[in-house]
Formats: structure tokens, C-alpha cells, sequence
């Protein structure tokens, strides 16, 4: 899908996109504010079939989620540098992540909590007056499988222990990870153990960066241990507007530069102590009025 960037005029303190509300229009607020892509209407089969040998329980059963409207998804990860600016002016709690010596910048944001997360989308629905927010965990393999449906976002030959070759031409992985997906040898990968500058490799089909490996993504769904009755309709499962009191764990997609190959798989999840703070990071979505 081609990408159009949408126009743009000034206003005081950044610039306002005007009705970004095209699919792969691609748009940023304010000068602050992460670049943001119109994700498409669609339908597809969330979770992961029986016949999917590496498949958990957790992701069963498939089912089908049909999203009936357009939503802007963050083209990367939120960065340090966009956090700074939330803390600069007041935003965040004046929460300052140390991201585990890595650096700051144009790397992903990490050691923050579900909550730290949703203090970011907060600040920049005040900034713009716009509905920013988490994305649900249905959005999220929506918009990680940019219309694929096999176990992987990508295709290719499988390497080691099935995951495609050309998985790192999409997602940062270790030294050790790259080895076991067979393909260390990826040119112009950045070294290091630590997550990758946003935006080093390919995009998927929707345009997204990093929507597999770098760093594990909050979502704002409750975690539960199976599909049974949740939601069809893009939702999340008890986010933070259901107000529930009595979700301990929260979902994380995406996988992390630390894991083997398998947990790039589109539909694994992982859940975790919503107030916990680790390197884990995330990205906003924007509702489309």
C-alpha cells in the first residue's frame, strides 16, 4: 500500500495534520507528536489455528474479528525522545526511564509501565485534542499481520526451528536470536545487545516498524487465559475504560530482541504485571473521528 503524507499547516507549538483519514495516509499532530498511519477497516482470524504446532493455549480459540473503522497506529515505537518531550512540559508524572544505559533519542522507550504508557497517550490528547490512547490487543495482530495469515507476518524459507530467513530483514534481534532465525549475517544490522534505533529495518505491509522484535508492546487489554468470550469487534478485553478492579495482568505483543525466533510468531502473547516497569515499551494508536 502506497504511503501519502498528509497536508499540513502550522499552528502555535507544532503542526496540525488536516483530516488524516485516508488508509496509509500518514500524518503527525504536532511537532512533538509520534508520526502516526491510517490503518484500514478489515477483518481477520485473531489467535492461532489448532494445526499451529508452536501455538499456546492462551491463543486459542481463533476466532474472527471483524474492525469496522479506520484507526492511525504509531509508525514506530514511542521513543525517548518523544517521552522527554511529554516530561518537559509536565506530562508523564516527570517519570525519566533510564533505558538500562542503552541511550536515548531515537530508541524505544523502555522500563515503563501499562499505566506510564497510558500517562503518554493522555498527554498527547491534551496536546492535540485528539483521542490518543493504547492500541487494543486485537488492533494490534490486525495491524502486525498487515493482512497476513500464516504464523509469521513475513514469508520466506525457514531457517532454524522454522522461522522464515528474511525475518530480520523486519525485526531486531540479538546475536544469538539472529543465529537461531538463520540469518546473523543480515547486512547493515545494528550490533549490539540492545533494541535497535526505530525504523532500522522493513516496514510491514500497513507501513508499521517494529511491529516484531526490539522491544515487547503494551496493549490495553486485561490478560486472560484463553479467547472464550472475547470481544469480535476490535475492542479491548476490559481496558482501562471498562474500569475493571480486578485485572492483576495486562497484555505485551510483539516479542523482544531477546527472544528466540518463535515468540515473533503474530499471534503469541505474553502478559505481565500492569504496574511493572521493564524493557518493554509501546505505541499509540489515534482514534479516527
Amino acid at each position: 500500500m502506497a504511503l501519502a503524507l498528509a497536508l499540513a499547516v502550522p499552528i502555535c507549538g507544532g503542526t496540525l495534520a488536516l483530516k488524516a483519514q485516508e488508509p496509509g495516509e500518514v500524518f503527525r499532530d504536532c511537532d512533538a507528536c509520534p508520526q502516526m498511519v491510517v490503518v484500514p477497516a478489515g477483518s481477520f482470524m485473531m489467535g492461532a489455528p489448532e494445526s499451529e504446532a508452536a501455538a499456546h493455549v492462551d491463543e486459542k480459540p481463533q476466532h474472527r474479528v471483524t474492525i469496522d473503522y479506520s484507526f492511525a497506529v504509531g509508525v514506530y515505537e514511542v521513543t525517548f525522545d518523544e517521552w522527554d518531550e511529554c516530561v518537559r512540559a509536565g506530562g508523564c508524572d516527570a517519570y525519566e526511564p533510564d533505558g538500562d544505559g542503552w541511550g536515548g533519542g531515537r530508541f524505544p522507550i523502555v522500563n515503563v509501565s501499562w499505566k506510564d504508557a497510558w500517562a503518554y497517550a493522555d498527554w498527547l490528547s491534551a496536546q492535540t485534542g485528539e483521542h490518543y490512547r493504547l492500541l487494543s490487543e486485537a488492533e494490534w495482530e490486525y495491524a502486525a499481520r498487515a493482512g497476513t495469515t500464516t504464523p509469521y507476518s513475513v514469508e520466506g524459507r525457514p531457517g532454524r526451528f522454522g522461522a522464515p530467513r528474511t525475518l530480520c530483514e523486519h525485526a531486531h534481534l540479538s546475536e544469538v536470536t539472529a543465529w537461531y532465525a538463520s540469518c546473523r549475517d543480515q547486512p547493515n544490522r545494528p550490533a549490539g545487545d540492545r533494541p535497535a534505533v526505530v525504523g532500522s529495518y522493513r516496514p510491514n505491509g500497513f507501513g508499521l516498524y517494529d511491529m516484531v522484535g526490539n522491544v515487547w508492546e503494551w496493549v490495553d487489554d486485561c490478560y486472560y487465559g484463553s479467547y472464550v468470550d472475547a470481544p469480535t469487534d476490535g475492542s479491548a478485553w476490559d481496558g482501562r475504560a471498562s474500569d475493571v478492579e480486578d485485572c492483576v495482568y495486562r497484555v505485551l505483543r510483539g516479542g523482544s530482541w531477546r527472544n528466540f525466533p518463535v515468540t515473533f510468531r503474530s499471534a503469541l502473547r505474553f502478559s505481565r504485571w500492569g504496574p511493572d516497569r521493564f524493557d518493554a515499551g509501546f505505541r499509540v494508536a489515534r482514534t479516527i473521528e
